[in-house]
């Protein structure tokens, strides 16, 4: 999986593979998780959020990014 975050203007993005794991702390920041490789790639995510808070929060893209 390739992690693009909107805190990042090249828009590079960090490859994490097989077995691999990542926090996120949350914030302003917006992320897109693509899989760019040839074989299905599964994720799970954890989260530990305060009572009735929304679980994720829809933004728009960021900009730096073409996709």
């Amino acid at each position: 999986m390739t992690n693009y975050t909107s805190d990042d203007p090249t828009c590079t993005g960090h490859v994490y593979t097989a077995g691999m794991g990542f926090v996120d702390p949350g914030g302003g920041e917006v992320h897109t998780l693509f899989n760019r490789g040839t074989v299905p790639a599964e994720t799970i995510a954890v989260q530990l959020l305060p009572k009735d808070a929304p679980r994720k929060i829809d933004l728009p893209a960021p900009g730096n990014c073409p996709f």
